[in-house]
C-alpha cells in the first residue's frame, strides 16, 4: 500500500459495528465486522474493545499505517451529547492520536447513507432501537426518540419484539385474541409453552435487546398471513416511527422546503417491507413535499463519506 491518505468510516449500532477504511478516491479497502458497541448496552470497556478492534483490523487488512490515517468519522448509537462524545475522544486520542475526527450519533451517518454524504433532510432509524434526526439547510439540526428501551423505543425492533411477546402471553392468559404468533415464537426460541418465556425473558446469562429484536421480523411475517395481532403490532410500530418523523420535520420547519429527502434506515424498513410500506403511506399523505428513500449504502460507507468531505 503506497502512503497516501485513508479515510475510516465507522457504524455502531445496537447489534454490531461495521468499519471500513477508504482511499482518498472513495475507494473501499477493507472492512470489519466486531461486536457492539453502545456502551449503554455492553459498558464502556466491551464498546472500546468494539471499536478498537474494527479500527485495528481495517488498518491491517488494508495494509496502511496509523499514520496515513488522516480522518474518521465514527456513527455510534448511544452517542449524542457531549459526555458520550468526550469520551469516545478519549479513545481516539489514545488509539490514533495524529487522526481527524467526526463523532456522532449514528443516525448522522444514516443519513448520509441515503443523501451521498449531504447532511440535508430526515433520517428515521428503526435496528434494534429507534431514533429519528434531521438537518435543515441552515445546518441546525435535531432529533427524536432514541432514548433506550426502558423509556420508550417506540417503533424499534425491541419494541416490536416486546409486542409480540405481549400479544402470545395475553393470548395464553385469554386477555386477549388468539394468534398465531404463539406457535412461531415458541418454535424460533425453541420452547415448549409460554411459560416457557418467562425463564428466556429473565435469564441472567443471556441478556440484551437484541434478542427481543430477533423476533420483529415474526410481525411482517404473520400479519402478511392475515394475523390481526401481527397487524395492529405492524400499525403500532408504523404509527411511532411517524410521530418521531413529523416531529423532526416540524421543529427544523422542513415542511415549507421542497423535495426533502427522508431516508428509512436500520434492518426493520431498509427495504420494501409491510411495516416500510405502512410508514411511506402515512409520510407520503401528511408531507408531500418529502421525498422517502432507502439507503444506497451502508452506514459505516456513509461514514466514510463524511470523513472524506470534511477531511480530504
Amino acid at each position: 500500500m503506497s502512503d497516501q491518505d485513508v479515510f475510516i468510516g465507522l457504524d455502531g449500532g445496537g447489534t454490531k459495528t461495521l468499519t471500513l477504511i477508504v482511499d482518498k478516491q472513495g475507494k473501499e479497502l477493507a472492512r470489519h465486522t466486531s461486536s457492539c458497541s453502545n456502551y449503554n448496552s455492553v459498558g464502556k470497556e466491551s464498546a472500546k474493545a468494539a471499536v478498537y478492534e474494527g479500527i485495528n483490523n481495517v488498518l491491517e487488512k488494508s495494509g496502511c499505517k496509523k499514520e496515513q490515517l488522516k480522518g474518521i468519522c465514527l456513527g455510534m448509537s448511544g452517542v449524542d451529547r457531549p459526555d458520550d462524545i468526550e469520551l469516545v475522544l478519549g479513545w481516539m486520542r489514545e488509539l490514533v492520536p495524529g487522526a481527524k475526527y467526526e463523532i456522532s450519533n449514528d443516525a448522522v451517518v444514516a443519513l448520509a447513507s441515503g443523501t451521498k454524504g449531504v447532511l440535508y433532510g430526515v433520517v428515521v432509524i428503526s435496528g434494534t432501537g429507534t431514533i429519528s434526526l434531521g438537518f435543515n439547510k441552515q445546518g441546525e439540526r435535531t432529533r427524536s426518540a432514541g432514548y433506550g428501551p426502558l423509556l420508550g423505543d417506540y417503533g424499534s425492533g425491541y419494541q416490536i419484539g416486546f409486542d409480540i411477546l405481549r400479544a402470545v402471553l395475553r393470548a395464553k392468559d385469554e386477555v386477549g385474541p388468539k394468534t398465531s404468533l404463539t406457535g412461531a415464537v415458541l418454535k424460533q426460541l425453541n420452547l415448549t409453552r409460554e411459560d416457557d418465556l418467562i425463564a428466556w425473558a429473565y435469564d441472567p446469562k443471556n441478556q440484551g435487546w437484541q434478542r427481543f429484536a430477533h423476533l420483529a421480523p415474526l410481525a411482517t411475517e404473520h400479519a402478511l398471513q392475515g394475523d390481526q395481532m401481527a397487524k395492529e403490532v405492524i400499525e403500532a410500530a408504523a404509527t411511532a416511527l411517524f410521530e418521531y418523523i413529523s416531529s423532526v420535520i416540524y421543529r427544523l420547519k422542513l415542511d415549507k422546503d421542497e423535495n426533502v429527502p427522508l431516508v428509512l434506515a436500520g434492518g426493520n424498513i431498509e427495504r420494501e417491507c409491510l411495516l416500510s410500506d405502512t410508514l411511506r403511506e402515512k409520510v407520503m399523505k401528511k408531507f408531500p413535499n418529502i421525498s422517502v428513500r432507502l439507503p444506497t449504502t451502508d452506514f459505516a460507507t456513509g461514514a466514510a463519506l463524511i470523513a472524506l468531505e470534511k477531511f480530504k
